[in-house]
């Protein structure tokens, strides 16, 4: 494994200098293994909340895989106007899990998949004017959504420990709680006492060894990850012809918005570590990327995609600013999606375990938002209010699933999302109380 300290050529090269072709392929690996786990999260959470089998959930971990690493190799070498030319990397949005478990189960995938189309197709020809938006959410705006999508995305990981019916014979299992609290213990641990890259995987390494204890003492099996094709290459339409439907589409532009914020600020923080400006036509090309994958996606069924930042900490680690590395390792996210057997071992991870590993992933979601919220100055008015009543009720379908039940269906299309109604509700008393003054807190 690359060491945390290269050697001096190598962290003396710029951007756009390349590595030797072995410091490459390693450089590139460790990039892999620091984003991975945050990769497959998505599609084991969402193919197990809409109830995919094994094999649907294998599907969607190779598609996903394959889509990210197209999208990293974009971001880090560039073609057209399309990437930023920068080491950074692409994958799937957890912001994106709640619309699609919610469209999933009430208008089924194709819906899912024909807004995703749109909502990316839109993303990409918006993506110079995106900036005039971005005033509309300020810190205060992004914090609260941010907090809000974590706390809203908690309960997925703890009905996957759990399950979904507290009235079945199986709810609650103390075997499930007990090899959940082993992941968990499992990371404390590891982000404890590992240092270096190792500390960085800590995750990665929990759910790991978090499995291979399920698999042993009978949670999940691996009997099907022998089963079927060594190789193969995503179909478009997987879920049959896509269907399109209006407050579908909305409810992913607003993740759309969020995630410009989010994506924007990897750019520049990136550009900070690697010592490189990084202005409008840059975030323009990186969003660009974000928007083709997302609409590819809606073809060849994967996710709303977004720009990573878990990699912009083993830059400033490791001190390489090439992005010759993060191009090898968006090709080996590629090919690890084109090896079926791979997304076949991940969909076979006991669910317990993808739970407690999605409950410290969304957990951290909502740190990153709590983090962004303490940079907000709550003396100033308006602020507080903001993030009361937008928290307050973007959390009712969270706390109260059947809150909304007597309105009107079209209605709690919108309001059973909390994360829409929350970021709406913020938007608009940001604007209320702040536009009018010309900046925001």
């Amino acid at each position: 494994m690359v060491r945390n300290e290269p050697d001096q050529s190598t962290s003396d090269m710029g951007v756009d200098d390349r590595p030797p072709w072995g410091h490459t392929i390693l450089l590139g690996l460790q990039h892999v293994l620091v984003m991975y786990a945050g990769v497959v999260v998505v599609p084991m959470v969402v193919g197990t909340a809409l109830g995919l089998g094994q094999d649907e959930i294998a599907t969607l971990v190779c598609i996903d895989l394959v889509l990210a690493g197209i999208g990293t190799v974009l971001q880090s070498l560039g073609l057209w106007k399309f990437g930023i030319r920068m080491p950074l990397v692409v994958g799937a949005a957890s912001n994106g899990i709640v619309p699609m478990i919610l469209i999933g189960q009430t208008k089924g995938l194709p819906t899912v998949y024909g807004s995703l189309l749109v909502a990316g197709i839109l993303w990409v020809l918006l993506a110079p004017f995106f900036g005039s938006l971005l005033r509309l959410f300020p810190a205060v705006v992004t914090g609260t959504v941010i907090t809000l999508i974590g706390l809203t995305l908690i309960p997925v990981g703890l009905r996957l420990i759990a399950g979904k019916d507290p009235d079945a014979p199986g709810y609650g299992a103390p075997g499930n709680l007990l090899l959940a609290g082993f992941t968990v213990l499992l990371v404390v641990l590891f982000s404890r006492f590992l240092k270096g890259l190792l500390g960085q995987i800590s995750l990665l390494l929990a759910l790991v060894v978090a499995a291979a204890a399920g698999w042993l003492f009978g949670a999940g099996s691996l009997a099907e990850v022998g089963a079927g094709p060594v190789i193969g290459v995503p179909l478009p339409f997987h879920y049959g012809p896509l269907q399109f439907d209006i407050p579908s589409i909305l409810l992913f532009l607003i993740v759309v918005l969020v995630l410009t914020v989010e994506a924007s600020g990897q750019g520049l923080a990136v550009g900070q570590v690697v010592g490189r400006e990084v202005g409008p036509a840059e975030v323009s090309r990186l969003l660009r990327v974000d928007g083709l994958m997302t609409a590819l996606s809606g073809i060849f069924s994967g996710f709303a995609y977004t720009t990573f930042g878990q990699n912009i900490g083993l830059i400033a680690l490791t001190k390489v600013r090439s992005r010759y590395p993060v191009a090898v390792g968006g090709v080996i996210l590629v090919l690890l999606g084109v090896i079926q057997p791979i997304g076949r071992l991940v969909a076979a991870i006991p669910q317990p375990v993808i739970g407690a590993v999605a409950v410290v992933t969304f957990a951290a979601l909502t740190v990153s938002g709590i983090e962004l919220l303490s940079k907000v100055d709550f003396k100033r008015s308006g602020n507080l209010i903001v993030v009361m009543v937008s928290l307050g009720i973007g959390l009712v379908p969270t706390g109260a699933p059947e809150f909304y039940h007597q309105l009107p269906f079209v209605a709690q299309v919108f309001l059973h999302s909390g994360v829409a109604t929350g970021t709406v509700l913020a938007v608009v008393l940001n604007a209320l109380f702040h536009l009018r003054e010309g900046k925001h807190a």
